[in-house]
């Protein structure tokens, strides 16, 4: 690494650079010039916050080694960043505390309950590459069923060409395998990093595969999901009672910033379930979408009820239903239509006061007039972002 990018981060990021040590960024010269400014920035930044709550020497023991070994640099970035997350929030944290002979990532108290933590990161490759014929077999990467669109155990078992094997098939040893860094006895979460993975994967991995089946009478094709996941089985049949919730987690770059996408599974099945508590604080901190959606529910009855307003549409990103669409810094996007005699900042002053809104509203009040007008003539926020993309919740 030149001398002007070592510089850089030694000024720039000095508590990672303390972390890394200076013979560890000459060595990491490709990793890191393949990485970007932003990750490091989001470590940096997360570690600083953690020295506002453990000391210095804590997260220097439980992060250096991580942080030093090559190609750890992202996986150190996952669970660097749930720490963060969860330390404004916490009674007290605590990295890399003991469990029996072996250690988890975290343990934090909430509410005055323990809960252990532990996270992993994972990078599926989908799909996957295929070897030339002149590849010996042992090396050859074949193709793997996909849970989608083409799962089908009879298929898998009888095709020589496919590892036999489903992808939530394979998540689901990984999971299992993981569950052993943590008590048996105790509330669990395991956050799984998805660099290049898919939260439809994490979803049939903990609710089954899904399976197309085809009605040729109907001429339709529709899928079923088949209860084989890990919070639909007893322990005796593959699934897992011993962790309590999982979390989804996808770290993105941004512009200026990395943002998290994220979303919380708690299992009905679990031994030691979280308190109600607990969930809501790990669905504020791990499922922006939930927590949305369930302020636009007491939203949406408000303002039908005290506002009486013709028409509710929800637009951006909560009105897209594609796993990344909403990050932490989401939040509610409405367009109301109603006759009304005030001012346009009068009508949204007089909707914010009646709403009291729990997260970020953006709500824009139109008079029947404004919006057809704003239609007729193309407008294109409103034609293009809130009709087009947008979702009608008022009138059903």
């Amino acid at each position: 690494m030149d001398n002007t990018l070592t510089s850089l981060i030694s000024n720039k990021f000095p508590r990672l650079a303390e972390l890394l040590g200076s013979r560890n960024l000459s060595a990491r010269k490709r990793e890191f010039e393949q990485l970007g400014i932003l990750p490091l920035w989001q470590v940096e930044q997360d570690l600083e916050l953690l020295t506002r709550h453990l000391p210095c020497v804590k997260i220097a023991t439980a992060y250096r080694t991580l942080l030093q070994n090559a190609g750890q640099f992202l996986a150190a970035m996952y669970e660097i960043r749930v720490a963060a997350m969860l330390a404004p929030v916490a009674d007290k944290l605590e990295l890399a505390p003991k469990v029996g002979a072996a250690k988890c990532d975290l343990k934090c108290q909430l509410k005055g309950q323990e809960v252990f933590l532990e996270v992993t990161t994972r990078e599926d490759r989908f799909p996957p590459v295929y070897g030339s014929d002149t590849v010996a077999d042992d090396t050859r990467v074949y193709g793997r069923v996909t849970v989608e669109a083409t799962f089908d155990p009879t298929t898998a078992r009888d095709n020589s060409e496919i590892r036999g094997i489903p992808a939530s098939q394979e998540l689901r040893q990984r999971i299992t395998k993981e569950l052993d860094q943590l008590p048996s006895g105790k509330p669990t979460v395991l956050v799984v990093g998805a660099r290049g993975g898919r939260l439809e994967d994490m979803e049939s991995v903990l609710w089954g595969d899904e399976v197309y089946k085809a009605n040729a009478l109907r001429r339709e094709i529709r899928n079923e999901r088949v209860p084989d996941g890990l919070f639909c089985l007893p322990d005796d049949r593959g699934g897992t009672s011993r962790i309590s919730a999982l979390v989804w987690m996808k770290l993105v770059p941004h512009f200026h910033d990395v943002r998290v996408h994220s979303r919380l599974f708690t299992n009905p099945r679990a031994a030691h379930p979280l308190r109600p508590e607990l969930k809501k604080i790990f669905r504020k901190l791990f499922d922006r979408r939930e927590t949305l959606l369930r302020e636009l529910e007491r939203i949406k009855s408000k303002l039908v009820e005290q506002y009486r307003p013709e028409r509710i549409i929800l637009f951006g990103s909560l009105a897209d239903h594609s796993p990344d669409a909403v990050h932490q810094w989401s939040d509610i996007d409405l367009a109301i239509v109603k006759s009304t005699p005030a001012s346009f900042l009068d009508r949204i002053r007089e909707v914010m006061d009646l709403l009291q809104p729990r997260v970020g509203l953006n709500a824009i009040v139109y008079t029947p007039e404004e919006f057809n007008r704003a239609e007729q003539e193309g407008h294109f926020f409103v034609r293009g972002e809130i009709l087009k993309k947008g979702q009608v919740l008022f009138p059903v």
